[in-house]
């Protein structure tokens, strides 16, 4: 079943059901949702925001989701979209190789190096999932250059969200499986 609700006269949102769990499968919407919980405080490890700016470019080459400037830092934040589930509420990323991914990873130390504090934000856009992982079968290098950069400073956030007929909004902090 297929639901298409409106959340503004410019976009839509499209949510599908699989079996009883809701999953949003409209991923530019990820960048939304997380937009309006950071401008509500609502992720409580990056608060006291005195500025938000998307689509921040960095480097020759590379744009990270946010930067967030407050009164001792600037925090550059990518957001990962998330619908994979193929293990009772576990949620997984990547669904497939992603190369694009490995590079944010490098792009994130390279600015962490140049004074910024980072994260990588996973949205899990499904409703029956409370722990998350990186689907290391599927993007091996993906997994080792997250693990490695996680103890060179990478936070990872999860979050997944809470689906209604106003929308989906960011809901609650999830376990990070390593």
């Amino acid at each position: 079943m297929i639901f298409e609700i409106h959340f503004s006269i410019s976009s839509r949102l499209f949510i599908i059901e699989d079996g009883n769990s809701k999953v949003g499968v409209n991923t530019q919407s990820a960048n939304k949702i997380v937009y309006e919980a950071l401008d509500n405080n609502m992720i409580k490890e990056l608060n006291n925001i005195l500025e938000i700016k998307p689509e921040v470019k960095f480097g020759s080459n590379t744009r990270f989701d946010f930067l967030l400037v407050n009164k001792k830092n600037k925090v550059f934040v990518e957001v990962k979209n998330v619908t994979l589930s193929r293990k009772k509420n576990l949620a997984e990323f990547p669904d497939t190789v992603t190369s694009r991914g490995l590079k944010h990873i490098d792009e994130l130390l390279k600015a962490f190096k140049k004074g910024f504090q980072i994260y990588i934000l996973y949205l899990i856009q499904r409703d029956d999932c409370d722990s998350f992982a990186i689907a290391k079968d599927i993007d091996k290098n993906y997994c080792d250059a997250l693990l490695k950069a996680v103890k060179n400073d990478l936070n990872v956030l999860c979050y997944d969200c809470k689906f209604s007929l106003k929308g989906i909004k960011l809901n609650n902090r999830i376990k990070f499986i390593k």
